[in-house]
């Protein structure tokens, strides 16, 4: 039906499922653009850990992943179509989302990322390009691709899996991660969604990584002077070096912001690059009083007074940071705002100072050892380069090279997706052909057509649909027989999410499903705290302010104080948050 957009190495297609009728979205990825096998092989066992991932997912705030399919060199992976923008071009826009769009997108992340984490799954790549936002105003998380089973090592220790603007200290170590890693990411694009500006900018990948690491950003109300002090505080807690400092949840990160915010109940976000436009940053002509509040001036003094070590390794490590897992890099001295007037970091660069004080003999030392780190770092990482990559070395005695161009992929050449794959296949997958061996024999028995795959689901009582066929369902526990290759199915039961599996027969032959109930969120908020709770007539074990998740419905909430009581009536959606402040009367 058209294409959506294209990608470095695929394109996204918007489709329509010949069996059902439904709008879907199509990502093809490129496999043989990859020269190397083990490399063809990682982006194909990350494309299907996607599925995975995504797949055991059910949750009105994830993107669910329907099938997975390959054909000649191509990956395809069939997914629900979000009719709308991603996060990052409402981010980009002129007109930023409004406080109330922004907190209610926020939320619905939240609500999601902390629905993952129950199911034991870390994203770890939350950026706003992986947020699409439906046109009406639902949030989506997308792209599970390199997401974490918690319980599972799926990559090499030291590797760094994210996208580096938006990673935790954590992940730039390579050490361990859990959900407050999402979370770090989320207070990432809370912090550029109300200033405008992302909190760790450099010019160079290390640098950046230095600051994540051992950096403080800067306050955003010093960049966005609508917002009231104790967003600081949040936004300090959310991005704390330690995953133990930050907040138990990304739910309580953002009712605990969202709190901050309506103390200044005319807040505003602010879209990109306008910080740099506020007449108070920067000016000359301002002379602060000792009681007036703290400028982005006195933030970059006070952080220009402290005294980095020249790498890492010899420095202090940042509370709860082994220094041996940080990277050794030394921080951008050269690179620091200087002079009478302070530029803040735009995007990806540093301000180019006015003026340059001389350097004193410590820092002329400093800038030699660091000088001499960055060298020895380039000669190894070189001499790392060629041993993994060794030159071929060419003589007059060499049989010449193929004159041959090497191939260059071209994006204008992608081949649609196959008509038979615009959706799950409705026909019957054709069995895979013997390879030929030399036990290969005319006594070898025949290869099956189909096997019998056992179905069991918590609870009982499902009712099971494999591929998108009425004539092939079963209520669980149940046993069916399947044509050798790849299906689909899907579970449902009333009052409990559906839940989408992909099987292969002969390799699976039984599943396990644990169904989630629908819930949604409610946060209740009172004043003053500390009130006890009823839900509909049964008192709760907890205080307000407090979290409760509960069946989609129509619900009667009370507040008690002593022998009196308020109450109010609240409907809840399954996956949906709501919000309700009671001021005791």
């Amino acid at each position: 039906m058209g294409e959506l957009g294209r990608g470095a190495m695929g394109v996204v297609y918007k489709a329509q499922d010949p069996a059902i009728g439904r709008i879907i979205a199509i990502k093809s990825i490129r496999l043989n653009d990859l020269t190397e096998e083990h490399e063809r092989e990682r982006l194909r066992e990350r494309l299907f850990r996607e599925a995975q991932s995504a797949g055991i997912l059910s949750h009105p705030g994830i993107v669910t992943i329907y099938d997975i399919f390959e054909e000649a060199g191509l990956a395809y992976i069939f997914m629900e179509f979000v009719n709308g923008p991603a996060f990052e071009n409402m981010l980009g826009a002129a007109q930023t989302p409004d406080k109330d769009t922004l907190l209610s997108i926020l939320r619905q992340i939240a609500s999601a990322l902390d629905y993952a984490h129950r199911k034991g799954i870390i994203h770890r790549d939350i950026k706003p390009a992986n947020i699409m936002i439906h046109e009406d105003g639902s949030a989506k998380v997308t792209d599970f691709g390199i997401a974490k089973i918690a319980s599972q090592a799926m990559t090499q220790t030291g590797t760094i899996m994210g996208t580096p603007t938006y990673m935790s200290p954590e992940q730039v170590q390579g050490i361990p991660v859990t959900g407050q890693a999402d979370q770090f990411s989320l207070a990432v694009i809370a912090y550029e969604a109300l200033t405008g500006e992302k909190p760790f900018t450099a010019e160079y990948l290390p640098t950046l990584l230095y600051k994540i690491v051992r950096e403080e950003p800067i306050p955003p109300t010093l960049l966005n002077p609508t917002l009231d002090a104790k967003v600081d505080g949040v936004m300090r807690r959310a991005m704390a070096k330690a995953p133990a400092d930050r907040f138990p949840s990304c739910a309580e990160f953002i009712e605990s912001l969202a709190e901050a915010l309506n103390a200044a109940p005319g807040w505003t976000p602010l879209p990109r690059g306008a910080s740099q436009h506020i007449s108070t940053v920067g000016s000359q002509d301002s002379n602060p009083q000792p009681d007036s509040p703290p400028t982005i001036e006195k933030h970059v003094e006070e952080t220009r007074a402290i005294e980095l070590p020249p790498a890492i390794p010899d420095g202090v490590p940042a509370k709860g940071v082994p220094v041996a897992s940080v990277p050794s890099v030394s921080p951008p001295a050269t690179k620091e705002p200087m002079g009478a007037t302070v530029l803040l970091p735009h995007a990806d660069s540093w301000a180019v100072p006015t003026s340059l004080p001389p350097p004193s003999e410590s820092h002329l030392f400093r800038n030699a050892l660091i000088i001499g780190v960055l060298v020895l770092l380039g000669v190894g990482g070189y001499l790392a380069y060629l041993r993994v990559n060794p030159p071929t070395p060419v003589a007059a005695t060499h049989t010449p090279a193929s004159t041959d161009p090497a191939p260059v992929p071209t994006p204008q050449t992608i081949p649609p997706p196959p008509q038979n794959a615009t959706a799950k296949q409705d026909a019957e997958p054709t069995p895979p052909k013997p390879v030929a061996t030399a036990a290969n024999t005319s006594t070898a028995p025949a290869v099956p057509a189909t096997g019998d795959f056992q179905l069991t689901t918590t609870p009982a009582g499902a009712t099971a649909e494999f591929d998108d066929n009425p004539d092939t369902t079963c209520h669980t526990p149940c046993t069916i027989s399947l044509s050798v290759g790849r299906h689909t199915f899907v579970v449902t039961a009333s009052a409990y999410r559906e839940a989408r599996r992909i099987l292969e027969i002969p390799h699976d032959t039984g599943f396990i499903v644990n169904l989630d109930r629908q819930m949604g969120t409610l946060n209740l908020v009172t004043t003053p705290p500390g009130l006890a709770i009823s839900v509909d007539g049964q008192e709760h074990a907890s205080k307000t302010p407090t979290t409760l998740q509960l069946t989609p419905g129509s619900h009667r909430i009370e507040v008690i104080k002593g022998t009196d009581r308020q109450g109010f009536a609240v409907e809840i959606h399954d996956g949906s948050t709501v919000t309700r402040t009671v001021e005791w009367q």
